[in-house]
């Protein structure tokens, strides 16, 4: 069994976290690398497109924009979607002491796609309403929802079922679930911000033109590196607290240790639970 497999406090989460993604640095930048990178050959099509379409009337042109806008928000949620429930997968397997590997976390993606981007979409419109209604909140459901996503990946659950669950898991735990999910994106900003900036330095024309295609080009593949680099370590965070909320609201450490002897009781727990990591 993992000697990772108890509680722990908000700073070890946090610093566990980021001990995580060094230590498979390779790992998780191949899972995000794939889904960002089909990602950034959309955006290269369509770009090519709209260049190939200039010269229309400006209604042609606004509508196209238009759909082009929806379409790449439709593709960022299933890409986000993807990179989410394979880098899960692969937080579990490490966090578990499994073997793991980029092409076995996408395998398990197959069924649960739609599941995550329903608790993502979910999520989203929870914490932004919060947000509408003087944030405070905004800030209060994504603690409350933040576990909605691990839970949707790595249970037998429906979609619609990630906040009721994330719900159950963070009962009396918001606050920590907060500090979490607030303190990592800070990071995550500070970090783009960091890789944005050194990367536009590469290239000082491309980076301060506007409105050409060159510096389009530029900018979009500044996004994909960053994306790339920076997307997991929410995931991965999210992912610790979601196994250290079960091990303290469940004792997963001792269903954990009961499953390894073969104590049978532990299997039907596990399969109550429908855990599949």
């Amino acid at each position: 069994m993992s000697s990772s497999l108890r509680p722990l406090t908000t700073g070890q989460l946090l610093d566990k976290a980021f001990q995580t993604y060094r230590q498979n640095f390779v790992l998780f930048v191949g899972i995000s690398a794939v889904p960002q990178a089909c990602l950034l050959v959309m955006q290269l099509c369509l770009l090519a497109v709209g260049v190939g379409g200039a010269g229309r009337g400006q209604v042609k042109v606004a509508l196209a924009t238009l759909i082009v806008s929806l379409f790449t928000i439709f593709v960022s949620l299933v890409v986000g979607s993807i990179a989410a429930a394979a880098t899960t997968f692969g937080v579990s397997d490490i966090y578990l002491d499994k073997p793991t590997s980029i092409s076995a976390c996408f395998a398990r993606v197959k069924g649960k796609i739609g599941k995550v981007i329903y608790a993502s979409t979910a999520f989203g419109l929870r914490v932004g309403f919060g947000f509408m209604l003087l944030i405070v909140p905004g800030v209060y459901w994504a603690g409350k929802y933040g576990l909605a996503v691990p839970a949707v990946v790595l249970e037998d659950i429906e979609g619609k079922q990630a906040c009721s669950r994330s719900a159950e898991l963070t009962k009396d735990s918001v606050g920590r679930i907060i500090a979490i999910y607030f303190l990592t994106w800070i990071l995550v900003v500070a970090i783009s911000a960091g890789l944005g900036a050194a990367l536009g330095v590469t290239a000082p024309g491309l980076a301060r033109a506007t409105g050409t295609t060159g510096s389009t080009v530029f900018k979009y593949l500044v996004s994909y590196l960053v994306n790339t680099i920076v997307t997991p370590v929410m995931a991965i965070a999210l992912t610790l607290a979601y196994y250290d909320q079960r091990v303290r609201k469940e004792a997963f450490d001792i269903e954990s240790m009961m499953s390894l002897l073969g104590e049978p009781t532990a299997a039907k727990t596990e399969n109550t639970m429908g855990a599949t990591s």
